[in-house]
């Protein structure tokens, strides 16, 4: 066994021993039925998610102690709605705007991933935020400033849209979790996106998800008991 080998296991317990109490949000913006297999079948860390993890959190870690020393910012700012919780990465409490730090592999970014806007936007909507701060760092930019800042803005109603598209997210989910079955939860493949103006499928995650097979078979049953009738093969 390798030093590497020793360290994914590490993450494993570590993401297996930790207790978390309600829905989270990261759990609601990216695929709900996923969530549901890591609880009920836990699986071993790639390299991939490994190198995900150190990097995203090197860079999480340091920019939340850097501004930990400013008394406006609130770091890891927890917000309860219902069975959802919410860890902010930063909260300006002067402005009340909520800041999601990212690193990005890339020398730069036109526009924020859209899955670092639908996060901001859950945030947004349940601290009641007009605006919010992406603050990206691009990791592969070594000549010119590698920060960027997107500013996303929301309207009310925008906001409580948001709000009611996570409640009935939570409550499938919540269904799910208690009754140990991952088809109850939604699936991100040829879904659009949840809380946003933004349509399309986030079927990216799909490519190196550990439960494709599980979960596509019983998606093809499903499509195949749908067409019975018809001539179309899946």
């Amino acid at each position: 066994m390798t030093f590497k080998d020793d360290v994914k296991n590490a993450l494993r317990t570590k993401y297996n021993n930790r207790e978390r109490k309600g829905i989270h949000v990261s759990d609601l913006i990216n695929c709900q039925r996923q969530a549901v297999f890591r609880k009920i079948d836990p699986r071993d860390i790639t390299d991939k998610e490994l190198n995900f993890f150190t990097s995203g959190y090197a860079i999480h870690e340091a920019i939340q102690t850097l501004v930990d020393t400013d008394d406006k910012y609130e770091i890891e700012k927890e917000i309860k709605f219902g069975d959802i919780t919410a860890h902010i990465d930063v909260f300006n409490k002067t402005t009340h705007t909520p800041i999601e730090a990212k690193s990005y592999r890339g020398k730069t970014m036109k526009e924020p991933k859209k899955i670092y806007v639908e996060q901001l936007k859950a945030y947004m909507a349940l601290t009641g935020s007009d605006t919010g701060i992406i603050f990206v760092q691009c990791l592969m930019n070594f000549e010119e400033d590698p920060f960027i800042e997107f500013d996303i803005k929301m309207t009310a109603d925008q906001r409580q849209e948001v709000l009611e598209r996570l409640e009935y997210d939570t409550a499938l989910l919540k269904s799910a979790f208690m009754n140990e079955d991952p088809f109850i939860a939604n699936h991100v493949y040829g879904n659009p996106v949840f809380y946003s103006s933004y349509k399309w499928p986030y079927n990216w995650k799909c490519e190196d998800c550990p439960y494709q097979e599980p979960c596509f078979k019983e998606m093809r049953i499903q499509r195949m008991e749908s067409n019975d009738t018809s001539t179309n093969k899946v």
